[in-house]
C-alpha cells in the first residue's frame, strides 16, 4: 500500500488558514507560480495530486475550493469531503466525490482500498489533518511554508495529545515558499 500524506501550506506561524478562513495570504505562491510559470515546486505538488490513488479533505476545504476550482478538473483521483453532513457522492469535472463521516481509520481505509499502492493525499482542513495525526495514521508530512505571518486563524497542529518526531526526508526553495517533507516517525522513535 502506498503512504499517507498529509499536505498543507502554512504560515511562518503556523497557520492553515487566517482569520475569517482567509486562504489568500497563504496560497499566493500558487497563484504567482502556477503550475505553467517557472516554479518546479508548483509542478511537483500538482503531479503528486494527479499521480495519488485518493485525496481526502474536510468541508472547509470543499468549501473554500468551489470559487477557485470552478469548472476546471483540478483532481484526477477519488475525493474523499469528510462531513457530518450526509451527500450522495457526485461527480464533478472528471472527478468522484464521495462525502464520509467516521474515524479516521475507516476513512483511511476507504481511501486506501480505491487508491490501491498509490499514495492517500490528505490535503487543506486543518481540523481534519488533526484527526488524522492525532490517530497516528499520517505517513509523510509535507509542508509549504509560506513567507507570511498571520497573527490568527486556524492552527495547523492544534490539540495533538502527544509529541511526534519527524524525520527531514526534503527541503527546498521555492520563489514565494520553502517545501519541506518529514517522515511522521513511529511513537517509539524508530
Amino acid at each position: 500500500m502506498g503512504s499517507t500524506v498529509l499536505y498543507v501550506t502554512v504560515s511562518v506561524d503556523g497557520y492553515a488558514a487566517a482569520p475569517g478562513d482567509d486562504l489568500s495570504r497563504l496560497h499566493r505562491w500558487l497563484d504567482d507560480a502556477g503550475p505553467q510559470g517557472g516554479d518546479d515546486v508548483a509542478r511537483e505538488l500538482v503531479e503528486r495530486f494527479r499521480s495519488a490513488g485518493a485525496i481526502i479533505f474536510g468541508r472547509r476545504t470543499w468549501d473554500a475550493g468551489q470559487e477557485p476550482w470552478g469548472d476546471d478538473d483540478v483532481f484526477s483521483s477519488p475525493v474523499f469531503v469528510v462531513t457530518h453532513e450526509s451527500r450522495a457522492p457526485e461527480a464533478r469535472n472528471g472527478t468522484l466525490f464521495t462525502y464520509v463521516s467516521g474515524e479516521p481509520s475507516s476513512i483511511l481505509v476507504q481511501a486506501k482500498a480505491v487508491a490501491g499502492d498509490a499514495e492517500v493525499v490528505i490535503m487543506g482542513s486543518p481540523h481534519t489533518a488533526q484527526q488524522f495525526l492525532r490517530a497516528g495514521l499520517v505517513d509523510l508530512l509535507l509542508l509549504h511554508i509560506a513567507p507570511v505571518l498571520v497573527g490568527g486563524g486556524i492552527p495547523l497542529f492544534a490539540d495533538l495529545p502527544a509529541s511526534h518526531e519527524l524525520a527531514l526526508l526534503s527541503w527546498r526553495r521555492a520563489r514565494d515558499v520553502f517545501a519541506v517533507e518529514y517522515a511522521v516517525l513511529p511513537a517509539d522513535g524508530r
